[in-house]
């Protein structure tokens, strides 16, 4: 073997193992306590956990709004992603108007090998028209490893109507693919916002209104129940509601191909943030927004009891410039913020240390699981013998305090700004059983590839 890390705890679904990993041609070839270190390169991984390296399933590198344009690329996010432990991202593939989805997909990965990535990478195919050619695009998609397929419920111009998006979910089962879907109801969104702004109510406080937790209830229901119908494996992205979990979890049980993820700021924050006023209360604008505190406790809830299978992030930065444009009208401001590098000290240390999840759940949610639900499993995120050597290094005594000016994301705020954290910065991160990440900050030039994707599997207990 190439390498060995000595002494380490590991981090498994079922607790925390002291086993060697052995390293060869990028690969783990051995875990066992007691392996020879004869003839191999040692790291010493004596007082630190090691997780697998995260994956986050949802990040815009960057969003392609030709009027504001958000902050980070392919390069500089997979940058943020590794030094927040991230070895894999999920960007989006958004086709123009006419444009094919192939066509659109090799338009990105073109991007992507031209600028570089410090994370290996794959991406979601969204469908913004259900045309018989995109439909009949898909099975040739699924077969060269682009096996998910995001959809939007909300937004006008990106929005299927409901006959479409049954079609698309009937093309996708065929095929052998996933659905993954913005479940918000877009035409009730759209009426409320339009009532708000008629009666002049646009200030900040107001935001929460203009998308209620209705939208969000009623677009995961149909949803699951049309993927239902389809025979579709579905992945509802940032779930943010109580109810919106609830209902996942209560498909999951009547044994349906669902899956949910929820996101550090709907864990951790509340529609507080909406009456601070100023221009502090642009910066967590997103969609869906944040929601009330008993919905915070219930996500938390629901990730442990598996009724939601994982936290992705949104990764969406803009500037405190950007943000001000809506300072006075919520309409006007750019929905979106940064996450890729502070998803994992927010669950380390609202989830593990604050006594929320176990460690090993902690590791299903963060990378297990993700990885399993868009293909990517078992060649990522597995701490077993043929994986990737993708892991992270993590004292988890190691305290510190979350500032934009210290991370390495293209934006100049984060939500979590100020917030004590632990087991960050992250003590070291591997990628394909190279060095990327020491002590918090890239170590070396960009090494990530295209990842390869299977088809999706079950997550269900």
């Amino acid at each position: 073997m190439r390498a060995i890390i000595k002494g380490g705890l590991c981090v498994l679904p079922a607790g925390l193992q002291r086993l060697d990993i052995g390293i060869e041609n990028g690969r783990i070839a051995a875990l066992a306590d007691g392996l020879d270190t004869a003839g191999c390169e040692t790291l010493d991984a004596a007082g630190l956990w090691i997780f697998p390296g995260g994956v986050d399933v949802h990040c815009h590198l960057p969003w392609p709004s030709k009027q504001v344009l958000s902050g980070d690329d392919v390069l500089s996010g997979t940058r943020a992603a590794i030094c927040g432990g991230v070895t894999t991202v999920v960007d989006f593939v958004i086709p123009e108007p006419g444009e094919s989805l192939g066509a659109a997909l090799e338009r990105k990965l073109d991007e992507a090998r031209q600028k570089g990535l410090y994370a290996d990478y794959s991406a979601h195919i969204c469908i913004r028209e259900a045309t018989p050619a995109n439909l009949a695009e898909i099975p040739a998609l699924v077969a060269r490893g682009f096996s998910s397929f995001k959809v939007f419920m909300a937004y006008e111009g990106f929005r299927l109507d409901d006959a479409d998006l049954l079609r698309v979910m009937e093309s996708v089962a065929a095929a052998g693919g996933i659905v993954s879907v913005h479940a918000e109801n877009g035409l009730l969104a759209d009426r409320a916002t339009r009532a708000l702004v008629e009666q002049g109510r646009v200030s900040l406080e107001h935001y929460p209104a203009s998308r209620p937790a209705y939208c969000e209830h009623e677009a995961v229901y149909r949803a699951i129940r049309y993927a239902q119908a389809a025979g579709a494996t579905l992945h509802v992205h940032h779930v943010s509601t109580s109810e919106g979990a609830r209902l996942i979890g209560a498909a999951r049980r009547r044994g349906q191909l669902v899956s949910g993820e929820t996101c550090p700021h709907y864990l951790t924050l509340t529609d507080d943030a909406y009456r601070a006023g100023g221009l502090e209360a642009t910066l967590p604008v997103i969609a869906p927004p944040l929601r009330a505190a008993e919905d915070c406790r219930a996500l938390w809830a629901a990730l442990a009891a598996d009724d939601l299978s994982a936290v992705a992030t949104d990764h969406c930065p803009y500037s405190r410039q950007q943000k001000r444009a809506g300072l006075d009208d919520f309409t006007k401001v750019p929905g979106g913020t940064a996450g890729v590098e502070t998803r994992w000290p927010v669950l380390f240390t609202e989830g593990v240390r604050a006594g929320r999840l176990s460690a090993g759940r902690l590791a299903t949610v963060w990378a297990i699981n993700p990885a399993r639900i868009f293909g990517l499993y078992p060649r990522k995120a597995g701490l077993s013998v043929g994986a990737d050597a993708d892991l992270i290094l993590v004292e988890p005594e190691r305290s510190s305090v979350l500032s934009a000016e210290k991370l390495h994301m293209h934006t100049d705020h984060t939500l979590f700004e100020g917030r004590p954290v632990f087991g960050f910065p992250i003590r070291r991160v591997l990628l394909r059983g190279r060095t990327v990440v020491l002590d918090g900050e890239p170590a070396g030039e960009p090494h990530g590839q295209i990842a390869p994707r299977g088809r999706p599997l079950p997550t269900l207990s």
